[in-house]
């Protein structure tokens, strides 16, 4: 792939030389330099197409008044004016010259010559859509954009931008005018907030001077910023590079995350298999299938057995949260009572709370709703599993299936150490301990909240926990109720179910 081709025009050769070194390094480009008006023109006649841009010096020694940025314009050369005065007169001049930006010579100049050549390498991908219904103010949007070489589409009202967002959904900005006629500004910017996010795309409105809060009113509509007509080109650029910006760093942060799912999934899938060898032999070796142990071999290997236990909960709870997190939690929902799942996952949560000597009450009625039943086992699971290890022995854990409105809701109580008021907001974030800890030393890997939560709100339910310090905790799960009622035949196999499940308890 050829490499985009800069020429520096600067009488400095110190300069010169610390231009072409920095682009160089860092942005991979080739350069050229020139240290006279006539180097340049020559080499502007030779390259020509091939030139990506120019960074003019304004004051050469065959050029005092800046006469090379008037070649670079008649050739057709994008350029940037490097200037070591900047009155306004001198920056009326140069943006008269029909060049992209100026960069000030100070203490920072080259760092910010390198960023601006690589910003504007990257405007060519960036595509931007302007909304307005006047041609000519559209005309002169496009004009400004395209100079500083970003792509641009656009729609003479609302209407029209919809359908073109919807051909070109990669569209980082949206710039909209206020008034116009089949579809206000205001009125498409949450047409556009319905479909596209803030980490997706940004909106800009704009509008002459009003009595009215225009700049409120579209903020708070959904738009991002806003812009008063008239303004100055070094302003819209600013503006639309930081929204531009913006969108470009969400982006990259959803990439990133995709990427560290996969290598988490990948890495975790890999994982399983010998952690189930290490579980299975362990076993074998505990059960004493290959001959007798000695106290201390049947001490380290049921140390290595629990460790692997854990280690494969682990990694299996990494598996689940990167599933979720990519978004391919596909549910498999169908019709079932909440309280024959909750009764079937007691049965096994039952085992652990014996250990600590833990009574389990239960309250259970009759929840049908739509529901993936492996999903749901999984919330059911994570949270009975919690209340075990955090209640100390010898208290009381209460579970309970009941309707509460429209909702189906499953709850448990346990008389542990509580939840403190500043730690609620954080505990179902990924990897997140709070300051209590398991009453019996169990491993907990800080994932369980947060897969409970993403599979709740999967199936359009919520989840919450009811807490004071030193007084246990309740978390509550809600999912709406599976509309219509349960028919005859429906009620008799639930019931039957919750019976058979008891009586095996």
């Amino acid at each position: 792939m050829t490499h985009p081709l800069i020429l520096i025009v600067e009488d400095s050769r110190a300069s010169a030389d610390e231009l072409r070194t920095r682009i160089a390094e860092r942005l991979g480009f080739s350069v050229v330099t020139a240290g006279t008006c006539a180097e340049a023109v020559r080499i502007m006649d030779e390259q020509g197409p091939n030139l990506f841009l120019a960074i003019l010096d304004l004051t050469l020694p065959d050029a005092p008044d800046g006469e090379v940025v008037d070649h670079a314009r008649t050739r057709k050369v994008p350029s940037l004016v490097f200037t070591s005065r900047l009155d306004d007169t001198t920056r009326r001049y140069i943006l008269s010259k029909d060049v992209i930006d100026y960069i000030i010579k100070d203490e920072h100049a080259v760092d910010n010559v390198v960023r601006a050549v690589a910003r504007l390498h990257r405007n060519r991908s960036a595509k931007l859509l302007v909304v307005d219904d006047s041609p000519s103010m559209r005309t002169f949007m496009k004009e400004e954009l395209r100079r500083y070489m970003f792509q641009v589409y656009e729609a003479s009202g609302g209407p029209t931008a919809l359908r073109v967002l919807e051909r070109n959904p990669d569209v980082m900005l949206v710039i909209t005018d206020f008034m116009m006629p089949d579809m206000d500004g205001l009125e498409l910017t949450r047409r556009i907030r319905e479909r596209y996010p803030r980490e997706t795309l940004s909106i800009m409105g704009v509008s002459v001077h009003a009595e009215r809060p225009l700049t409120v009113e579209f903020i708070k509509n959904g738009a991002d910023d806003f812009i008063t007509k008239p303004f100055l080109r070094e302003e819209l650029y600013c503006r639309v590079l930081q929204n531009v910006e913006t969108v470009e760093r969400a982006r990259t942060l959803v990439e990133l995350n995709d990427v560290k799912n996969r290598f988490l999934g990948m890495a975790a899938h890999d994982l399983r298999n010998p952690i189930n060898g290490i579980r299975g032999f362990s076993r074998l070796l505990l059960d004493g299938v290959l001959g007798p142990l000695t106290e201390d071999q049947h001490s380290v290997l049921g140390t290595m057995h629990q460790a692997s236990n854990e280690m494969l909960q682990l990694v299996n709870d990494l598996l689940d949260v990167t599933v979720i997190e990519s978004g391919r939690l596909d549910l498999v929902l169908q019709p079932g009572d909440l309280a024959v799942l909750a009764a079937e996952r007691l049965s096994f949560a039952s085992l652990a709370a014996g250990a600590k000597n833990i009574r389990i009450d239960k309250h259970f009625e009759h929840a049908q709703c739509m529901f993936d039943p492996r999903r749901m086992a999984q919330v059911f699971d994570n949270l009975l599993s919690n209340a075990v290890k955090f209640t100390p022995p010898q208290t009381c854990i209460t579970v309970a299936v009941r309707v509460d409105g429209a909702e189906a809701v499953f709850e448990v109580a346990d008389e542990g150490p509580g939840i403190l008021p500043e730690e609620r907001e954080r505990m179902f974030r990924s990897f997140e301990k709070l300051s209590a800890r398991p009453t019996a030393g169990e491993a907990s890997t800080g994932l369980g909240l947060t897969i409970v939560k993403r599979i709740v709100t999967a199936h359009g339910g919520r989840v919450w926990v009811e807490s004071e310090p030193g007084s246990g905790a309740a978390f509550r799960v809600a999912v709406p109720l599976r509309v219509g009622a349960m028919s005859t035949a429906e009620r008799v196999m639930t019931e039957r179910a919750l019976a058979e499940s008891a009586a095996q308890r």
